[in-house]
């Protein structure tokens, strides 16, 4: 009986370690095929996956490094190299990162989530002019139903970075997302600037907006 290669052994290891979300193993296994058959993109890739979600920064960075060097094409490493340059505090270099992941195809809204976080941390302006490019590349219609990656992508980033910008933006063109509006209807309430707020609620079909409109609408009108 011919004895089992201990790549297979190690590959179906890996395998079952991905599944179980068992990043130790999964490097372990991923290691140990790696020393018999280096230079493999494909599992370099998937090894620096691995190290990034142990918060391995550093090595993860080499990793993904080694994996574009040694020729791999998928989008996520770039990507989830943008994610270990954030890991390391290092924004200036995470950009260039997810900017190639969307060069190469990105279908994933994190991508430009990420992106846009990180380009937020430097101004909203950076992140708003990188914001109007997307738009300015996308086709219209836009479905607020069913958004595109880039869309949706904007709309998480919108909820996650500090300040009203990218969610103004989004609401000015019709955003009908409950937690982007709230985002700048809480702001502005919080001001204590209720015409500005009125003028977002102002034809809501959001049950919570109406009721808040309808509220703010009785305070001003007085006993």
């Amino acid at each position: 009986m011919a004895e089992q290669d201990p790549r297979q052994i190690w590959w179906e290891q890996a395998r079952a370690a991905l599944a179980e979300q068992d990043w130790p193993l999964l490097e372990g296994s991923l290691l140990r095929i790696l020393e018999v058959s280096p230079g493999q993109a494909e599992l370099l890739d998937l090894l620096g996956h691995a190290l990034l979600m142990q918060g391995q920064f550093t090595r993860c960075r080499e990793v993904l490094e080694q994996a574009l060097a040694a020729g791999s094409t998928s989008f996520w490493t770039p990507h989830k190299l943008g994610d270990a340059h954030r890991g390391l505090q290092r924004p200036a270099a995470a950009i260039p990162a997810y900017e190639q992941a969307l060069q190469w195809g990105s279908d994933s809204p994190i991508t430009v989530r990420n992106l846009l976080e990180v380009l937020h941390g430097d101004g909203a302006i950076k992140a708003l002019g990188r914001l109007e490019r997307l738009a300015a590349e996308a086709p219209q219609p836009w479905s607020w139903q069913e958004p595109a990656p880039w869309l949706q992508g904007a709309m998480d980033a919108a909820t996650r970075v500090q300040g009203t910008a990218l969610a103004e933006w989004l609401c000015v063109r019709g955003c009908p997302d409950p937690a982007v509006r709230a985002v700048v209807w809480q702001e502005s309430l919080h001001r204590l600037d209720l015409p500005a707020t009125l003028e977002l609620l102002g034809g809501s079909s959001l049950p919570l907006e109406r009721a808040l409109n309808a509220r703010i609408e009785a305070l001003l009108q007085g006993p």
